[in-house]
């Protein structure tokens, strides 16, 4: 498994316990209090990828809310399973605000974390609103390739 995947796993984890802790604390320092010592990841690219994420999640999550919500028809972002909801944000992220990452990985990427954590509808779901976030982002990249 590669840095960047486990660090979307581990930013899932950190989406989750953030929810069900209230949502008020600060993301970054959540992780920091959710693995201390010894437990906090070892591999330097995992964490600081896992950072990365936070960070843009955290600064841009109202916006990533919207676009999600735009986009899953007839699906609000609270009536999502909390897995589902955090997934969708972890990929928009990568998608909108991270250029370096090809769009369809952060589609594949997205569903492998659905078909772990998720359950059995999650990677459907998710495919079909990151499948149309992927055609609205498409055309933009292809765009700024020129």
């Amino acid at each position: 498994m590669g840095s960047r995947t486990k660090a979307r796993a581990r930013t899932l984890q950190v989406l989750y316990a953030w929810e069900m802790r209230g949502s008020s604390e600060a993301l970054r320092e959540l992780d920091r209090t959710l693995t201390p010592g010894r437990r906090r990841p070892t591999d330097p690219e995992v964490q600081d990828y896992t950072d990365r994420l936070l960070s843009v999640i955290e600064r841009e999550r109202s916006t990533l809310d919207a676009r999600i919500e735009a986009l899953a028809d007839n699906w609000r972002l609270s009536r999502m399973a909390t897995v589902d909801r955090n997934i969708l944000r972890i990929a928009a992220a990568e998608m909108v605000y991270l250029d370096e990452i090809p769009l369809r990985v952060s589609l594949q990427e997205a569903i492998r974390l659905a078909e772990w954590f998720g359950t059995e509808e999650s990677s459907r779901f998710i495919n079909g609103v990151l499948d149309a976030l992927l055609r609205q982002l498409e055309p933009e990249r292809m765009g700024d390739a020129r």
